[in-house]
């Protein structure tokens, strides 16, 4: 007998995601004038609440998947550099969205992400300035608070986590810039935790403005990425960094003489997170920050390793949030997903 997935009761329709066009393209500025009223999924695709909005918390942005257990981060519009006492939520889902535990750490979360080797939650706050890291105990609700050694070599903070081959990568955001607008310092540490003393050691791994191939063009050129934010791990076990401000995503072999590639995004596209399809049937969970909401997006079908990624409003022509599908050729982002108020943090969890 097959063994059934907690999210198994989600329902699915048929696929049709040949269909999906850039709808923005054939409706006038107009028709987006008020604010979306409610999600519109693309043919072939269904839009559920996960989990509506919570008392006392707002703006859910990242998401770890843990089991059966969804665990979201709530930020509560709190300053990004920690500052005028900022405090977040992590919660605790079942797999019916019912909240299990809530959690309060000090600081505004932008990182959330399970650690595969001890099965410790790492939350990262404060990606302006003043970063710090909680690591949670997901069993049993413990949490102990790291402090970083040393400022960061960038000015900034750090923004988000992943794990691959033994070690514990951070994006370095917010980067000061020099006077001609270049980035100062590592777009990526990696982190070592010091237990003894609880702080958190970090080494300069990706330069802010590596050398890189043009995924399109095949051309090799000088980055500047002013805007590091959120990674994963992609199918083949790159590291993929959104430089987010800059409207392109890159693409890092994690060892010393890594090649790096670039995908710019077509258009005015900018994107938070990406993530995989690493099953063909499973459920997108969406963190839309602006209507204190996370969704479930089903199909019958998901083509496997695609890749999936929130993107922001376009101002020209005029189109709001929406999640899509990314063309790791082209970077076109195509739509999966529109009216969203402002959607963030996401996970894919297959069955």
């Amino acid at each position: 007998m097959a063994t059934r997935s907690p999210f198994d009761p989600f329902i699915f329709h048929r696929s049709a995601l040949a269909s999906c066009l850039p709808l923005a393209l054939l409706l006038p500025a107009a028709a987006f004038a008020a604010p979306p009223p409610a999600p519109v999924p693309s043919p072939g695709f269904t839009i559920t609440t996960f989990a509506g909005p919570l008392a006392g918390s707002t703006a859910p942005d990242s998401i770890a998947v843990v089991g059966s257990s969804v665990w979201v981060a709530y930020g509560n519009n709190g300053n990004p550099d920690g500052t005028n006492g900022a405090k977040s939520q992590i919660v605790e889902y079942s797999s019916a969205g019912k909240v299990k535990r809530n959690l309060t750490v000090t600081g505004h979360n932008d990182g959330l992400r399970l650690e595969p080797t001890t099965h410790q939650l790492w939350a990262l706050q404060n990606e302006d300035a003043n970063p710090n890291l909680v690591v949670i105990d997901p069993t049993t609700g413990v949490t102990v608070r790291y402090t970083f050694a040393d400022k960061p070599p960038h000015g900034g903070g750090y923004d988000d986590i992943v794990f691959g081959k033994g070690a514990a990568l951070l994006s370095a955001s917010h980067p000061t810039l020099d006077g001609k607008g270049n980035s100062i310092g590592p777009s990526i540490v990696s982190a070592v935790l010091v237990a003894a003393n609880h702080t958190v050691v970090v080494t300069p791994v990706l330069s802010g403005t590596p050398l890189a191939l043009n995924i399109p063009f095949g051309t090799v050129s000088r980055l500047n990425l002013t805007d590091p934010d959120s990674m994963i791990l992609t199918p083949t076990g790159e590291v993929l960094l959104d430089d987010q401000g800059d409207g392109q995503l890159v693409f890092v072999v994690p060892s010393p003489n890594a090649n790096l590639r670039v995908l710019p995004l077509l258009g005015t596209v900018q994107v938070d997170d990406t993530v995989f399809a690493t099953s063909r049937h499973g459920v997108l969970l969406v963190a839309d920050r602006g209507a204190n909401t996370i969704y479930a997006v089903t199909t019958p079908v998901w083509p496997l390793d695609a890749a999936y990624s929130a993107a922001a409003a376009v101002t020209t022509p005029a189109f709001p949030a929406y999640v899509g599908q990314l063309d790791l050729t082209s970077g076109a982002v195509v739509p999966v997903v529109t009216n969203l108020n402002s959607p963030h943090g996401m996970a894919f969890v297959g069955f």
